[in-house]
């Protein structure tokens, strides 16, 4: 019997515990690690800006990258990294950056970068609609539709 009593106090003691925690959540920690097929985070000095881009399905991934005024660019094709020069800037003026820029990869791909633009939001602006058109040196083309956004790091001055 006192076994029993024991029992149903510490059954009653646990559930009062339970219920205590029940509005609680864990939240997991931030990834240290960039998920598969992403480009690893892209931080901005103080005053400069960038260019982010990420793949429209999903799910979503981070692939391009390129700060203002540079000529290169970072893109995650599958699951490699490469750096892209560019070759040619046109269209209209997004910021510090061209709607139209044209690069090319060490393997000899053209990767063709055509952006719409959007909405304008504190520090930058988004990406209406964005396209990648990479055409390698067989002749076929791959198009991953895109959406980002530039942004640029405040200036603290």
């Amino acid at each position: 019997m006192i076994f029993r009593a024991a029992l149903f106090g510490s059954a009653v003691l646990l559930s009062a515990c339970a219920s205590n925690d029940a509005g609680v959540r864990a939240v997991p920690p931030a990834p240290s690690v960039p998920e598969s097929g992403s480009l690893p985070a892209q931080p901005l000095a103080a005053g400069e800006c960038g260019l982010f881009l990420w793949t429209q399905d999903t799910p979503r991934r981070f692939i391009f990258f390129s700060k203002a005024g540079g000529r290169t660019a970072e893109f995650m094709r599958s699951d490699t990294q490469q750096t892209l020069s560019l070759t040619r800037q046109g269209g209209s003026l997004f910021g510090q950056f061209m709607t139209n820029m044209d690069y090319q990869s060490a393997e000899g791909e053209s990767v063709s970068l055509h952006l719409t633009a959007g909405e304008r939001v504190e520090g930058g602006e988004k990406i209406a609609s964005g396209r990648l058109e990479i055409l390698n040196a067989g002749g076929w083309e791959t198009v991953i539709p895109v959406s980002g956004l530039r942004a640029c790091q405040p200036d603290p001055e």
